[in-house]
């Protein structure tokens, strides 16, 4: 496909710059119309996010506007929301706000000159991760290391009506009613799944169940340890099932996300008390899992599944306690056990082929991303939503800019089976 956003309205939408329904903010002197959006921001101090209204920059030629249909909510951004949580040392903010989100589903809009990958009309979800498809490390069957994560991270989005520029969480930003993203973040898809379902396919999807299915590469009869059973070891927990393990352990210190993990197919779930390397061993013939998983965002965790993972298995970290937590392995086991230990971010990154997999198997009910839905929120509610992280029982809240303010947040719905 070839973009012609250029040359003015086609079969695309609109061209760069120009009036989108439903965000107008009126031409003036210096030229056309631009859109205005609704978004979450926070200033990194630790201060309650806002909602407020953004002018957005015109699209550049490989920028795409997105009409955002739900956004999820992920724990990561407490960091963005406090700088101290991610750099305890030297977290003070820069003053800058930032909309928050990294993980969405909505409707492509409109798109710049240059863009290939979509047009407008077309469903898509919005990653937490890019995948240009073009540098050294993508080339190369890397593209969790895609050299334009790093290189958009602090990407203006706009500014406020008295000239505040406005960034982005990570270089993304999905709590908001429309944005406009670099179309390495954008997969597009076939859209068989309600938004709010899609918008988990952005990050926890393919974090948790890309992390075992590509770079564990969990198969039948395996032994496998899940540490955190939040939204994203819940990932890893369905698709260790599907991908046919004998035995599935989830461990977590919350007794109602073990029950959680149960009901979508663990077959043991443990305490993750100090003995809890002991109780994995006994349950394997005393060898240990043949592949051990992280998703707790803790170093003890992380030291943990490197423990309970025998002699020749594989480790696969993916959470982050903050940017200077250091994970301590004992030296005669890390030289001498023959682990392999292999970083999953996003689920090893190649988003393209994991998102569109993942909304089959969830549109054919091999996997539930419903069942991980704990709490609706419109965007005026997203300070609540953040709030609500606390609770164990929020596995994951969802953002809709169309729901009303002070909803019913879901309580603990039952498990699709």
């Amino acid at each position: 496909m070839s973009a012609h956003a250029g040359t003015g309205a086609d079969a695309r939408g609109p061209r760069a710059g120009t009036h989108v329904p439903g965000g107008d903010a009126g031409a003036d002197a210096r030229g056309p119309a631009r859109v205005v959006a609704r978004a979450v921001v926070a200033r990194g101090d630790g201060s309650v996010p806002e909602l407020v209204e953004v002018l957005l920059d015109p699209l550049g030629p490989r920028d795409v506007l997105v009409e955002i249909g739900a956004s999820a909510v992920c724990r990561t951004e407490l960091m963005t929301i406090d700088r101290r949580r991610a750099d305890p040392v030297a977290g003070a903010p820069d003053g800058r706000r930032r909309v928050l989100g990294h993980a969405a589903a909505g409707r492509v809009t409109a798109v710049g000159g240059e863009v290939t990958r979509v047009r407008a009309g077309d469903a898509v979800v919005v990653t937490g991760t890019r995948q240009c498809g073009e540098c050294f490390f993508c080339r190369r069957g890397a593209p969790g290391a895609c050299d334009r994560i790093f290189a958009l991270m602090e990407r203006r989005v706009g500014e406020t009506a008295d000239g505040e520029e406005i960034g982005s969480d990570g270089g993304i930003g999905a709590h908001v009613d429309r944005l406009v993203y670099d179309e390495s973040n954008l997969v597009r898809v076939r859209g068989s799944l309600p938004d709010e379902e899609l918008a988990l396919l952005g990050c926890g999807g393919p974090s948790g169940a890309g992390a075992v299915f590509d770079v564990a590469g969990v198969g039948p009869g395996q032994s496998v340890g899940i540490s955190g059973c939040g939204h994203l070891g819940l990932w890893m927990v369905q698709a260790a099932v599907l991908a046919g393990a004998e035995t599935v352990v989830a461990i977590d210190p919350d007794p109602w996300r073990r029950s959680r993990a149960l009901a979508l197919g663990a077959h043991h779930a443990l305490d993750a008390g100090d003995d809890v390397v002991d109780r994995v061993h006994a349950l394997t013939g005393g060898r240990g899992v043949d592949v051990g998983m992280e998703a707790a965002g803790s170093t003890l965790a992380m030291r943990q599944s490197f423990d309970y993972t025998r002699y020749g298995g594989r480790v696969v970290p993916t959470g982050l306690e903050s940017e200077r937590a250091v994970v301590s392995l004992d030296n005669l086991q890390y030289s001498l056990g023959s682990r392999t230990i292999v970083g999953a971010q996003c689920g090893g990154g190649d988003v393209r082929s994991s998102v569109p997999r993942l909304e089959r198997l969830v549109a054919r009910g091999r996997l539930s991303a419903r069942a991980l839905i704990t709490g609706r929120y419109g965007l005026a509610d997203a300070a609540r939503a953040y709030a609500a992280l606390d609770d164990p029982h929020q596995l994951t809240g969802v953002l809709s800019p169309t729901a009303p303010a002070h909803p019913h947040p879901t309580q603990h719905e039952g498990v699709p089976r």
